[in-house]
């Protein structure tokens, strides 16, 4: 899987970095939105702060213009071309679908983070127990979340059915979900800390190794393998002139 997403970000290095500069145009309002619930969360403490950075960050990254990026990294995994025109016609029939898989992910998430709140008043073991609980549920959403745009390109269903196919695959995949979750927070991690990087090329390179790994773990449903490519050398990346 990862010799793969390394290959296909290498064949479309430039596109990387065009797709995500689309995104950061379309994102604008998603982008204000998150920084509003960010600038409020910093006077609320750090607890009731990094929830609403969360809530945030889920509105902007469950969102329309990211799904866009998903419907290109999609046609990249099936080795198709990949035209801005027709990925355009394709996405507007997906955008509010997406919309409201965004709303519903912070929605949970927010009303999670409140019972923590909630349950942190009471100086118990009965309250420390159902905040853990809480936040293993808040996991839970982050790990079924990997999969929802995947799914509703794939499987063009209800919003309720795409959730539901998404928990499935979450519990039935869990060990490469929990993979490609420490894959995610790395690379907003790098994108965060490069500045630009999140939006020049960094988001887009996650969109493409969460495509990949819901590709291949698809093979074992439908039989059909993960498109492995040409046969081809690490020596290309040194001296590609040679090929």
């Amino acid at each position: 899987m990862m010799r793969r997403f390394l290959w296909v970000a290498y064949d479309h290095l430039g596109g990387l970095v065009l797709f995500n500069l689309i995104w950061t145009g379309l994102s604008l309002p998603w982008l204000l939105l998150g920084a509003l619930l960010l600038g409020a969360g910093t006077g609320m403490g750090l607890g009731r702060g990094l929830a609403a950075g969360v809530i945030g960050l889920e509105l902007v990254l469950i969102s329309p213009p990211t799904l866009f990026l998903f419907i290109a990294a999609h046609r990249w995994v099936r080795e198709e071309e990949v035209r801005i025109g027709e990925l355009l016609s394709e996405w507007k029939g997906f955008v509010w679908r997406a919309q409201l898989l965004g709303i519903l992910t912070a929605g949970v998430t927010c009303v999670l983070a409140v019972n923590i709140f909630f349950y942190r008043q009471f100086a118990s073991w009965i309250g420390l127990g159902l905040s853990g609980l809480m936040l293993w549920f808040m996991l839970g959403v982050a790990l079924v979340s990997l999969y929802l745009f995947p799914v509703l390109i794939t499987q063009e269903g209800s919003v309720w059915q795409t959730v539901r196919q998404s928990f499935l695959l979450t519990i039935d995949n869990l060990r490469l979900s929990l993979g490609m979750l420490l894959g995610a927070v790395v690379f907003l991690g790098v994108g965060a800390v490069s500045g630009l990087g999140l939006f020049c090329g960094m988001l887009t390179a996650l969109v493409l190794f969460i495509s990949i790994g819901f590709r291949s773990l698809l093979s074992k449903y439908t039989g059909e393998p993960l498109p492995e490519g040409a046969r081809r050398s690490w020596r290309e990346l040194i001296r590609p002139w040679e090929n």
